[in-house]
């Protein structure tokens, strides 16, 4: 994550970026590339390291299909919690000044598909280090609720840079999530949930974004 996050916050590769595709390319551009270090750093490092240094390999750590009947109830009963949560948080402006995270006037289908694309894969790696190789690797040693509590602990400091809103909110949410992870096997839960809480706000917040 500290990879991560100095790479993502880097002025000297931002520069760089603005150098070769100008200011309004980079507005895009760089978004996706902060998504793509995170696939980078979140899900394929963690992956090869489970699979080749872990005799569970990626089933062992959230990567199964065990429980997904179980998985889809808490999809449906959750999902439909968060879009209406982000319906009516989407005009205030602490929301409106962060998101959407790519701050271009005018958004196309292209650009909507490849938000949402990018979103979605970084998700993903997102999910499987935190709900699957950190979760399930600290089950093992330090046991559930332990577990549950160093994840949501670490959980929202990494949310502190998007401010004390999203850190706090990130504590009940990591609770939950971390609960439904270790009682299905999987992050699927998590990971459905948190493409619906990310692409729910970022459509409500384009269409309620005065600009």
């Amino acid at each position: 994550f500290m990879a991560y996050y100095f790479m993502s916050k880097s002025e000297k590769i931002k520069n760089n970026f603005i150098k070769k595709f100008g200011s309004e390319k980079t507005h895009v551009r760089w978004v996706v590339f902060e998504r793509l270090l995170g696939v980078l750093f979140f899900g394929i490092i963690p992956l090869l390291s489970v699979s080749i240094f872990f005799d569970k390999g990626v089933s062992g750590y959230g990567i199964s299909s065990d429980n997904m009947l179980i998985s889809l109830y808490w999809i449906l009963g959750l999902s439909p919690l968060l879009i209406t949560m982000n319906y009516f948080n989407c005009k205030k402006e602490d929301n409106l000044a962060m998101y959407p995270q790519i701050r271009v006037n005018e958004w196309n289908t292209q650009l909507l598909l490849l938000s949402a694309f990018s979103w979605i894969a970084y998700l993903l790696a997102y999910e499987f280090m935190f709900r699957g190789y950190l979760l399930f690797v600290s089950v093992e040693y330090l046991g559930v609720w332990p577990a549950i509590a160093l994840n949501i602990a670490i959980y929202a400091l990494v949310h502190v840079p998007k401010g004390i809103k999203e850190a706090v909110g990130a504590l009940p949410l990591g609770v939950v999530l971390g609960i439904i992870t270790i009682q299905t096997g999987n992050i699927w839960v998590a990971f459905v949930v948190h493409i619906v809480l990310a692409l729910s706000n970022e459509w409500f917040s384009l269409r309620a974004h005065p600009d």
